[in-house]
């Protein structure tokens, strides 16, 4: 009889444990999806923030720039979107000319892009992402050591290839803990113009290899 009872509570303590692990198993899921698909797809993003540049001035000399970034992102599904993007740097750097002594200049370039961005949405808060962007870069010097002191201007073709990452405060709000690009422009060379003797951009065109990198914060708004 003692073993009969004994049976009992056997069974029934093994069928509570297998309806305990069949209960559980769809609340594992639903926070393991919580965790890891709980990330929605805003329909626009705003980025600002500041920025740091390796600027490739001149064929002999790289400069280190402050600035500023911002860009808006335009949602087309959860993985691609439309990035304005925008930024400016500023540096007072001495570039040496073949002259005497290096001339001190102030500098500040602005770049204007448009592209893709492709993002993966699959964890909960971080964000990582990559880009490849195109359009314009327009850079601006004065030299007062020498007279110039009206900003001698040039622009060119300019591009974006790089990528980060940001990290969900909030659902309407992110920080963008880096966004890293490698962006090549096409300024002709600094040089004296051997013929009235200014400073301005009177050398061959040449690839500059410039490098920027960004934080700052990520407003996001609607969703899709």
């Amino acid at each position: 009889m003692l073993l009969h009872v004994s049976n009992n509570y056997f069974l029934v303590f093994k069928e509570y444990q297998i309806m305990g692990r069949v209960l559980c198993l769809p609340l594992l899921f639903l926070l393991f999806a919580s965790v890891v698909y709980a990330q929605e797809t805003p329909q626009y993003e705003v980025f600002a923030g500041g920025s740091y540049a390796r600027e490739d001035l001149t064929d002999i000399k790289t400069i280190n720039s402050i600035g500023w970034h911002a860009s808006l992102d335009g949602t087309a599904n959860n993985w691609v979107s439309a990035v304005f993007d925008f930024s400016g740097y500023y540096s007072s750097p001495k570039i040496n000319l073949g002259l005497s002594v290096p001339i001190p200049i102030d500098t500040s370039t602005y770049l204007y892009l448009f592209g893709p961005r492709f993002t993966y949405r699959k964890w909960h808060r971080l964000t990582p992402f990559a880009e490849g962007l195109i359009g314009v870069a327009n850079s601006k010097f004065t030299a007062s050591s020498v007279g110039l002191t009206n900003a001698v201007s040039s622009t060119t073709f300019a591009a974006g290839f790089g990528g980060g990452a940001d990290y969900a405060i909030s659902r309407g709000f992110a920080i963008r803990l880096i966004d890293v690009d490698y962006v090549p422009t096409r300024f002709r060379e600094i040089t004296v113009n051997t013929t009235t003797g200014q400073v301005g951009f009177n050398g061959q065109h040449r690839t500059q290899n410039n490098v920027r990198a960004s934080v700052g914060i990520v407003l996001r708004f609607g969703s899709r």
